[in-house]
């Protein structure tokens, strides 16, 4: 898939133009999958280009940076998962002040038809555009007669009669509720990062863990330990156990650390890619007396995660 991260690097579009899918896509949600799903199905029985634009930073994080949520996927990863859908092209604007002055006409021109030469465009219902979200998809059907393509805005999509966004996947998230979350995004949630120099206290509780720091706009799950799945460089995937936590029985700062225990791991982590993939919640974060009683329960940890998984393949299929 090529990754475009201006509107000037889109190169013109082919003869049959561009179907287009528009939205912030953060988590790549079930619902999101449907509107990029019908997108690249447009594209392939018309001959066009599926395409793809999503904004980043979040739109939020620049008109409401006090309020802007915390990142579902990374730029990285949500192309990574748009791709995986069958968008051949990505184009993420900058989204700045600048860009959100645009009155919807102007995002219109400067997006659909400058650039991107669009045939078709596919957006949720909600979908809002242009100078303080003034641009409904009434307004980008009305804009698609006059430049020549068609708009489809899709029904969100509903979980036990609920709208599936990424509002709801956070609060999921955020409560510890990992299950639901994994329903919701149609996959697990994932957090991944460098794996970073601890202080070494696992190894003496016969636990060495891996410590992770993912990005500080990064969602992330309740504190709690959890039965998650841990990729190695991308290649390599061991069943685990997490800790979301500030490591009270030894700690007093506070700080939120992300321990994962690679069950039948042996090897060196450090510098490495970890991925880290939250199946299912065990339990509520808790303070020891000492050491031993925690290694103790670390131990009861690991033989939950192992009684989860059928099997303890170390390669991914």
């Amino acid at each position: 898939m090529r990754v475009y991260h201006a509107l000037s690097e889109v190169p013109d579009p082919p003869a049959a133009g561009r179907v287009v899918a528009i939205g912030v896509f953060d988590g790549v949600h079930r619902g999101h999958q449907e509107i990029l799903g019908r997108a690249v199905e447009a594209a392939h029985a018309s001959g066009a280009a599926p395409a793809a634009v999503t904004f980043y930073p979040h739109p939020d994080a620049v008109l409401h940076r006090r309020s802007a949520p915390p990142m579902l996927t990374p730029l990285s990863r949500k192309a990574e998962l748009v791709e995986a859908l069958g968008i051949g092209e990505l184009l993420v604007v900058p989204f700045d002040k600048e860009f959100a002055q645009l009155t919807p006409a102007a995002f219109c021109s400067a997006v659909l038809s400058d650039h991107l030469g669009a045939r078709a465009v596919f957006v949720g219902e909600n979908f809002h555009f242009g100078h303080r979200g003034a641009g409904t998809p009434d307004d980008l059907r009305l804009y698609g007669r006059s430049h020549g393509f068609e708009v489809v805005a899709m029904a969100l999509a509903r979980e036990e009669g609920e709208v599936i966004s990424s509002t709801r996947i956070r609060e999921s998230i955020r409560e510890g509720n990992v299950a639901e979350a994994a329903l919701l995004l149609g996959r697990p949630h994932r957090v991944e990062g460098a794996v970073i120099s601890g202080v070494g206290r696992g190894k003496g509780l016969e636990a060495p863990t891996a410590n992770i720091a993912p990005t500080l706009d990064m969602a992330l799950p309740g504190l709690g330990i959890y039965i998650t799945r841990s990729t190695v460089d991308g290649t390599e995937c061991y069943p685990s156990v997490t800790s979301v936590g500030t490591n009270p029985t030894f700690e007093s700062d506070g700080k939120i650390r992300i321990e994962t225990l690679l069950l039948d791991f042996s090897g060196d982590l450090y510098g490495r890619r970890l991925a880290v993939d939250f199946l299912a919640r065990i339990r509520d974060q808790v303070t020891f007396p000492d050491g031993e009683s925690l290694a103790a329960r670390i131990k009861l940890d690991a033989e939950t995660a192992r009684a989860y998984f059928p099997g303890l393949a170390k390669e991914i299929a």
